[in-house]
């Protein structure tokens, strides 16, 4: 194997190795889909979606804290009394 096939196969082994990390979830990128989405639905333009992302972004907004708290529900049974 000459040099320039080792430094191929070394570069492709890093990309595979380090695949599974770029592709786990981002709290940040989470929240900023999130906010986007949010001010898309209000229809918010200019200098009232920069407050409105400045404030969600911040996680102060209370749509942010209800997307982020919002986790499907497990199924549960009724109580019987």
């Amino acid at each position: 194997m000459n040099t320039t096939q080792k430094m191929t196969a070394a570069a492709t082994l890093a990309l595979v190795l380090l695949q599974p990390l770029t592709s786990q979830a981002n709290p940040q990128h989470d929240r900023m889909r999130n906010c986007n989405k949010t001010a898309k639905e209000k229809t918010l333009k200019g200098d009232e979606r920069k407050a409105f992302m400045k404030t969600c972004l911040s996680g102060k907004h209370a749509d942010t804290a209800a997307l982020a708290s919002a986790k499907p529900a497990a199924a549960t049974k009724p109580v019987k009394k």
